[in-house]
């Protein structure tokens, strides 16, 4: 069950955006709020495989095993990362269709009554099996995953047709997830060109969300260092922007607060901006990512109501403001009003 504060801080989201969540069938957090000590951080805390084993059809080899893959493998270690990219077989890393979707969710799908559902989109030219790592460790979690793909990766339409996907696996007899995937919990996410499509279907989706299904509802997005065309003041389901301080394709400084973080004024917003993070950070080993605990901090308390989860980002004494691993950490208006 969710823990009674928790409660009431979706229900007041709620209230507030109109949005829905609940746990579902999804095991609570096994911590609780008094169990966070002085200085530990979301990444001490939440990055972990989760307590649930991964189903995914989506087969991943070393990216070196191609030229455009090899590309790729070299730009990645330059900046920094340790583990080598994995990449399927879409073109141009191989011969499959560079447009698809590819699916994730709990092993133990058929024991929970739902699951929350994530829309995620890579990186521009990227390919979707570089996101292996951190969709895995976000499946851990509880949540079925949906990667969609067609390697520009940086407009709306993709988010809907990983959305179409969704609904389509939820309304057949013959899925594994049929009647599993919790739509009134969907939870927009991407990187780069994939954040940029994020940010538009989040000012996009929500007001026709009835229209696609009755259930769905779109009730957060995780914008990880995202392109530039997107407004902050179209959205309307809180956001999480994370960003990297090293990070010379995204810099924290430009267009992320100019004119996408600084103008969300009708949802709750914040942004983090992470030491030793860069642009490729986030294929790297969800261990190597500095911000993937804090990404599941976010989910686990946007869609699962989790209370140690949500003290990282609400109340007066919200402790990702004073995370070391951020340089800067800020929320708006909307957010310091949560209880």
């Amino acid at each position: 069950m969710m823990k009674s504060s928790a409660g009431r801080r979706v229900l007041a989201l709620v209230a507030a955006f109109g949005i829905a969540a609940g746990v579902g069938g999804v095991r609570p957090a096994t911590a609780t709020a008094d169990d966070i000590a002085p200085g530990t951080t979301a990444q001490s805390l939440f990055d972990t495989a989760g307590p649930h084993g991964v189903t995914t059809s989506t087969v991943t080899d070393l990216c070196q095993e191609s030229v455009f893959g090899m590309i790729a493998h070299i730009v990645v270690h330059l900046s920094g990362n340790v583990d080598d990219l994995r990449c399927t077989q879409a073109f141009p890393y191989g011969l499959q269709s560079p447009i698809g979707v590819n699916t994730y969710f709990p092993a133990d799908i058929a024991d929970l009554d739902s699951a929350p559902l994530i829309l995620f989109e890579g990186g521009i030219t990227s390919n979707p099996g570089q996101y292996d790592a951190i969709v895995r460790q976000w499946t851990g979690h509880g949540f079925v995953v949906v990667v969609s793909y067609d390697f520009f990766n940086s407009l709306a339409y993709v988010p809907a047709i990983g959305l179409a996907t969704a609904v389509a696996q939820q309304r057949d007899p013959s899925s594994p997830l049929f009647g599993k995937i919790d739509l009134s919990r969907t939870v927009l996410a991407g990187h780069s060109g994939g954040g940029q499509a994020t940010l538009q279907a989040a000012a996009l989706f929500p007001p026709i969300a009835g229209a696609i299904d009755p259930a769905l509802r779109m009730i957060g997005a995780l914008a990880i260092e995202p392109g530039p065309l997107a407004l902050g003041s179209s959205i309307t389901v809180p956001t999480l922007f994370l960003t990297g301080y090293n990070d010379v394709v995204v810099p924290d400084f430009a267009w992320v607060r100019w004119w996408e973080y600084n103008l969300v004024s009708a949802a709750p917003a914040w942004i983090a901006n992470a030491r030793g993070v860069s642009h490729f950070s986030p294929v790297d080993g969800p261990g190597n990512y500095r911000s993937s605990g804090a990404a599941v901090a976010w989910l686990r308390y946007i869609a699962l109501g989790d209370d140690t989860a949500a003290r990282f980002f609400t109340g007066p004494d919200w402790r990702l403001r004073d995370d070391p691993t951020y340089y800067s950490v800020e929320r708006n208006p909307r957010a310091n009003a949560l209880p």
